[in-house]
């Protein structure tokens, strides 16, 4: 009989063999636009990088060709080098790292632009008696000051029931003063801004249990006014932000973010002031000085305007669309904030036993806005802080049928308390979870007195990436005095640390510590994942053939780095559509 088995040393040689072919990095077979057609030169071509491609299929490279907008080639320098002609723009890089286009998935370019455009004062000391002295000095030093808007006052300094207005009354009563709170969720109004704004023992509260007016025993305001119920106040001061220099503010903070790398954001909403933000945005855009794919949308925030956000939205589509700025989701400001008691939680805040939170909108009215959606083909992105919240927004969407459809997809942000049955689900239904990592450094305070043990669970997106689910990043910055910590390297080394920049190594670590994320965690989560919330995953997101030339070249090494200096990384260059849009110095 004929042996047609190998010897063993023979096999153990094939094996060997093929396990090592298996093995090889995937870099070393580059993707090229069309094999079968002569190369013509390129419009750009870099050289001697690190590419983080966050392509599955070919992780790393060295190299990659650009033209007319779109990448043609991946791979090494060699297979580069044959893209190259007379007039192309060669990069040779020093080992220097390559990432895709960063996205951030939540951000407020439009209010933090409008709130640098007016003059709000900050509060010098914060501290009650402090702050009223303060006042009182600064309404005597302007007295043509006919409505004073200042910040900030803390919420944990005033307890369950909150500040009253007779304190503001003392310090100033011939005109109406509205002081925001540290959270941005709430203001402290005095007598003549309630009489003003045309709020008493009558008004009905905008969203019981969500946007309302704190009262007394007797059914009177007490001064201090939670979630949008404040919004005619901020629109009020807001309104008079002129045209350019809303227009500059909102140029100067998103070249910031091109100069971090960011070539997409969605913009997580504008009140109702999204004419007098799109409108500068689009003048940017025309006269082609918007540095990065811009998605804007109708800010749902008060319940009457649920039956107008289709429609408006349609119109900002038909009015504001160009060649950066588009519109494609509705947000909804679904519940509030665990400091001041507003999110919607499964079981009673642990200082006010009555008390779950609310929501903007009911499911029954949410399933049937769903539906909507799915017939518009829109999408949908919803604030959700409680776990109560997240519950009813997944319910809603599985009761809605939304997990077979393409339209809409669900985003939900800052998940800050999630039940654990309900972190599967976001797979299971298909629906996207937005974090946003610069808070995991335990930011906020006022957690612990009304979440108690549960404080101490919360924003765990790694546990999300376990389960399975499309986990993506943002800034979510809506204030000035925020402006740095919308960098994503920010967001990237607290996500990974799980502690907040002040206090460095030392700096106490954010509980659940088994949450900390990984920086390939976190690089997916701006990048392509960021890019399939937003549905430009097909253009963007990874480094790969035919896909739109949006990367970042970086002044360090993020992978090789201390982690306690991320949050000084920047771009050398960023490249939107095979055009750089910022280059360092």
């Amino acid at each position: 009989m004929l042996n047609l088995l190998p010897s063993l040393p023979n096999l153990v040689r094939h094996l060997l063999l093929l396990t090592s072919i298996a093995l090889l990095p995937s870099c070393t077979t580059p993707e090229i636009a069309d094999a079968n057609t002569d190369i013509a030169p390129a419009d750009t071509v870099i050289l001697g990088a690190q590419i983080h491609t966050e392509n599955i299929n070919q992780p790393q490279a060295t190299a990659i060709a650009v033209d007319q907008g779109k990448i043609v080639y991946v791979g090494d320098d060699t297979g580069a080098k044959k893209w190259i002609g007379a007039g192309t723009e060669t990069l040779k890089l020093d080992g220097d790292l390559v990432l895709p286009g960063l996205v951030d998935g939540h951000t407020h370019a439009g209010i933090l632009s409008l709130f640098a455009s007016v003059e709000v004062v900050d509060t010098p000391n914060p501290e009650p008696e402090a702050l009223l002295t303060w006042l009182q000095q600064y309404a005597a030093n302007n007295p043509d000051l006919e409505f004073i808007v200042v910040g900030y006052f803390r919420t944990a300094d005033f307890g369950l029931q909150g500040p009253h207005k007779a304190l503001l009354d003392k310090a100033v009563n011939d005109r109406p003063v509205a002081i925001m709170d540290d959270s941005g969720h709430s203001m402290w109004l005095n007598s003549k801004a309630l009489e003003v704004m045309g709020i008493d023992r009558n008004t009905p509260d905008p969203a019981p249990g969500l946007a309302f007016y704190q009262r007394d025993s007797n059914n009177e305001p007490t001064g201090w006014i939670k979630e949008f119920s404040s919004a005619p106040v901020q629109e009020r001061i807001l309104r008079t932000a002129t045209a350019a220099d809303l227009e500059n503010n909102l140029e100067k903070f998103l070249q910031f973010l091109s100069s971090r790398g960011v070539t997409q954001l969605y913009d997580g909403g504008n009140l109702w002031l999204h004419d007098k933000v799109y409108s500068a945005l689009s003048k940017l855009d025309r006269e082609n000085r918007l540095p990065l794919h811009y998605e804007g949308t109708v800010h749902v925030h008060l319940p009457d305007q649920i039956d107008q956000a289709i429609p408006e939205l349609k119109r900002l589509r038909q009015t504001y669309t160009g060649t950066n700025l588009h519109f494609n989701t509705v947000k909804i400001h679904f519940d509030g904030v665990h400091e001041i008691s507003t999110s919607a939680v499964l079981q009673p805040f642990a200082n006010d036993s009555s008390n779950q939170g609310g929501t903007l909108i009911s499911q029954a009215r949410l399933v049937a806005f769903i539906q909507q959606l799915h017939e518009e083909k829109m999408d949908l992105h919803l604030h959700v802080v409680g776990d109560r919240a997240t519950r009813i927004a997944l319910d809603a969407y599985e009761q809605a049928g939304a997990q077979h459809w393409d339209y809409p997809r669900l985003t939900l942000c800052h998940l800050e308390l999630v039940d654990e049955a309900d972190i599967p689900r976001f797979q299971q239904l298909g629906v996207v979870a937005n974090f946003t990592p610069h808070w995991f450094g335990d930011l906020f305070q006022g957690g612990a007195e009304t979440l108690g043990k549960r404080n101490h669970h919360k924003m765990r997106a790694k546990a999300f990436f376990d389960a399975g689910a499309t986990v993506t990043f943002s800034s979510d910055v809506v204030v000035p005095f925020e402006f740095d910590r919308a960098s994503p390297w920010v967001g990237m080394q607290i996500g990974h640390n799980r502690q907040d920049l002040e206090g460095g190594q030392k700096a106490p670590v954010m509980q659940p510590a088994d949450q900390k994320l990984s920086l390939e965690q976190l690089v997916r989560g701006y990048t392509l994942n960021g890019a399939y919330q937003l549905r430009q995953d097909s253009n963007a997101g990874s480094l790969s053939v035919g896909k739109d030339a949006d990367l970042v070249i970086l002044d360090h090494n993020i992978f090789q780095q201390d982690p306690y200096h991320i949050a000084q990384t920047q771009a050398l260059k960023t490249m939107l559509k095979g055009r750089f849009v910022y280059q360092k110095d």
